[in-house]
C-alpha cells in the first residue's frame, strides 16, 4: 500500500476484532490503552510479551491503529526498563557495599590504639632538665679545663649556651 492510500488512524471503535483475530489470544485493544497510557504494570498483565508480532491484529482493524508499532515500541520500552531497574539495583548495592566497607574502615579505626598512646610517658620535671643541662655544661668547662692544662687546642665554640 501506498502511504497515500493508506487511511488515517481513527479512534477505537472497541469492536473486538483484533481480539478475535490474534493467534495468541491476546488483548491487543487492552495492550494498546495500556501503552497509551504508560501503564506498565497493566501490559505486563496483559502479557505484551506474548505477542508474536504476527500482524493479524492490524489487518483486522478498523480504525487503522497500527498496533503492532504499539507493542513493538512496548516490548523495546520494556526492555530498556528492565536494563535500567537491572543498573539501579547494582548501583544501590554497590552504594550499601560500599558503605559497609566505609564503616568497617572506621570501626577498624576506632579499636586501633592512638600511636600518642602507645608511647610511654616521660615524667621528667622541669628542674631534671635544668640540672641535667647544668651537669652537662660542667662537664664540658672540665674537660676545656684539662684540655688547655695539657695543652691539647680545643675547638672554640661561637655560641655560648
Amino acid at each position: 500500500m501506498n502511504p497515500i492510500d493508506t487511511p488515517a488512524q481513527q479512534p477505537c471503535t472497541h469492536c473486538g476484532e483484533c481480539i478475535r483475530a490474534c493467534p495468541e489470544d491476546l488483548n491487543p485493544e487492552a495492550l494498546f490503552f495500556a501503552l497509551v497510557q504508560d501503564n506498565w504494570s497493566a501490559a505486563r498483565d496483559q502479557r505484551l510479551d506474548a505477542c508474536s508480532e504476527c500482524n493479524a491484529c492490524v489487518e483486522v482493524c478498523p480504525s487503522h491503529i497500527p498496533l503492532l508499532d504499539w507493542f513493538r515500541w512496548g516490548k523495546s520500552e520494556t526492555r530498556v526498563r528492565a536494563r535500567a531497574a537491572a543498573a539501579r539495583s547494582r548501583f544501590l548495592a554497590r552504594s550499601a557495599r560500599l558503605a559497609r566497607e566505609r564503616e568497617a574502615r572506621a570501626a577498624r579505626r576506632r579499636e586501633r590504639p592512638s600511636p600518642v598512646a602507645a608511647l610511654p610517658t616521660q615524667s621528667i620535671s622541669h628542674a631534671e632538665v635544668m640540672a641535667a643541662i647544668a651537669r652537662g655544661r660542667v662537664k664540658r668547662a672540665r674537660a676545656t679545663m684539662s684540655a688547655t692544662s695539657s695543652g691539647t687546642p680545643t675547638p672554640e665554640r661561637t655560641d655560648k649556651s
